[in-house]
């Protein structure tokens, strides 16, 4: 009688158990559905206002304020002037710098609470007029706390804060 009580206690455990484990699974799978319904939702608001923030950017960057930088929900990037809208193929070198350094700087001002950004070497196989125009561009960015740029292209000089030159020493 002894051992059927003990049975019993054991299997109604196992039971609460049971039910338990199966509010946890039915649980679990409720937030994943939720999050799976969610994740497009979610990724269209961040595309939304990393579009908002990059299109700010690009015409602080241009001095534009004519033409709206948009980063659509398939990742593209397309100029607004006058109406008509224009691909990223077919921007001048220029705004394709511009639109690129917008977006990239809008994305990581989205999803970091941390506003510094980093460049290296960011005119690397670039011709003497886009590095001139990506050094201006750089240092017209005001919504970062921090901006570095890290180069050995000297273009850089005249529109940075400070600059620190590491200088390498000769060994003979």
């Amino acid at each position: 009688s002894e051992r059927l009580n003990e049975i019993r206690r054991s299997m109604q455990d196992e039971f609460r158990e049971r039910e338990r484990l199966q509010s946890v699974a039915e649980t679990t799978d409720f937030i994943r559905s939720t999050l799976r319904e969610a994740a497009p939702l979610v990724a269209r608001n961040y595309v939304h206002h990393v579009s908002l923030e990059a299109n700010q950017m690009f015409r602080e960057i241009l001095g534009d304020a004519e033409s709206t930088l948009k980063w659509t929900d398939d990742y593209g990037i397309v100029l607004e002037h006058g109406g008509h809208d224009r691909p990223f193929q077919s921007l001048s070198g220029g705004e394709q710098m511009a639109a690129a350094l917008a977006v990239r700087l809008a994305l990581l001002k989205q999803l970091s609470d941390i506003h510094i950004a980093f460049f290296d070497e960011p005119t690397a196989n670039m011709d003497a007029e886009r590095r001139e125009n990506l050094a201006q561009q750089i240092a017209n960015i005001s919504h970062f706390d921090q901006l570095f740029v890290i180069s050995h292209d000297d273009t850089f000089e005249g529109y940075m804060d400070y600059e620190v030159s590491v200088g390498e020493s000769l060994v003979a």
